[in-house]
């Protein structure tokens, strides 16, 4: 699995954010963490998703969507995280 370090970087890189503050990427340090969970708990607390590229596709796009939407409120989860956390379930056998 990814370190949060490297997980970072290519959450800067996908968005093209060379320059953010300490600040921001502890920001976006806590979304990480908390999209990992967010997948985790949707697809299965017990289940080692670590070796599925849609795992980290999903958390990634997940704290994507909020850091870049942070000023409003949504109610929705973006439809690729949703279609990964669904591949995610196939895979293990979960139930939704």
């Amino acid at each position: 699995m990814a370190t949060i370090d490297e997980d970072l970087a290519s959450f800067k890189a996908a968005l093209v954010l060379d320059y953010i503050t300490d600040d921001d990427s502890q920001l976006i340090k806590d979304y990480i963490t908390t999209a990992q969970s967010y997948v985790q708990n949707a697809v299965d607390p017990a289940a080692d998703l670590t070796k599925y590229p849609q795992y980290r596709f999903a958390y990634l796009m997940l704290a994507e969507f909020w850091y870049m939407n942070r000023d409003i409120d949504m109610e929705k989860t973006p439809y690729q995280v949703l279609s990964c956390i669904q591949q995610l379930r196939g895979f293990i056998g979960a139930k939704p």
